[in-house]
């Protein structure tokens, strides 16, 4: 299923919301701090060339050293702009900014790769490629800079992604542990045996109990990997709408939304009433 990721993109167009001008051709809403950014292009030293999207909170004209979020796009939209309006109910309104002021890095995949590999995972817990991706490759090299240039928090650096890009978050973390100080792969899968590298890193994962398009047992098989290398057991509490597990400290979280499909993952987890209090209070050096 998931060598056929590429292939599988129009057919899923209809169903994913990966397009900022939203279904159907419905208009972006705009936000008063400028919507998503400016399209950029960026070429790393490798000479691959990505599109990005960087937005710049008013907070940062006073010198401040902020935050940022990088967001991965999912496969739908590979070869365009990536990025749910849902996230701009998370990062990007009035109220979020001036509560939690930080910027927003939305790098776009190279036409026709996916974040992890070429050709997608073969199964939901994979064997981390020995090399990452082109485009993962740049991104990191695109996410330094812009470290450096706008003096961003090196302790405050959040990675989401959905469906592909939650692949691509898995691959971040493990590949550069340390890196952020917590990360929300959602519907995504990663390498079971670097479950110990992350044992520092808070992580909230999501799913939905029926996806078809990227099976659950990615996530659950991760997040039994990390409780495992942590040791500890996890703190359940299941009602209607999700099976949600967490760690005692809280600083690892797995939420399975029960009859939810793959959207359901980031319309729930994205929409989680603790969601900006939960990540902003990570920091990179924390130590659980």
């Amino acid at each position: 299923m998931f060598r056929k990721w590429v292939s599988l993109v129009p057919a899923l167009a209809g169903v994913v919301i990966w397009t900022t001008c939203g279904a159907a051709g419905r208009p972006a809403r705009s936000f008063r701090y400028g919507q998503w950014g400016q399209m950029t292009s960026f070429a790393d030293k490798a000479g691959t060339q990505i599109n990005y999207y960087l937005f710049a909170p008013r907070a940062a004209e006073g010198g401040r050293r902020l935050p940022l979020v990088l967001w991965l796009h999912g496969g739908v939209k590979a070869n365009g702009v990536g990025g749910p309006e849902i996230v701009q109910d998370a990062f990007y309104k009035d109220q979020q900014q001036k509560d939690h002021p930080c910027y927003v890095l939305r790098p776009v995949a190279v036409r026709g790769e996916n974040w992890v590999s070429p050709r997608g995972p073969g199964t939901a817990s994979h064997k981390m490629p020995e090399q990452p991706s082109k485009s993962i490759a740049a991104v990191v090299e695109l996410l330094d800079k812009i470290v450096a240039e706008k003096g961003i928090d090196t302790d405050r650096l959040y990675v989401f992604g959905a469906s592909m890009g939650g692949y691509g978050t898995w691959d971040l973390i493990q590949r550069y542990p340390g890196k952020f100080a917590a990360a929300m792969p959602i519907c995504g899968g990663g390498d079971p045996s670097k479950a110990d590298s992350l044992k520092h890193t808070a992580i909230w994962v999501t799913h939905g109990e029926n996806d078809r398009i990227v099976p659950p047992r990615g996530s659950r098989e991760m997040f039994d990997a990390l409780m495992k290398a942590r040791g500890q057991e996890p703190v359940v509490k299941d009602d209607a709408r999700a099976l949600r597990k967490a760690s005692p400290d809280d600083r690892l979280r797995y939420y399975e939304y029960k009859g939810g499909n793959h959207n359901s993952a980031w319309d729930n987890g994205l929409t989680e009433a603790d969601l900006v209090e939960w990540f902003f209070s990570k920091r990179a050096k924390e130590s659980p």
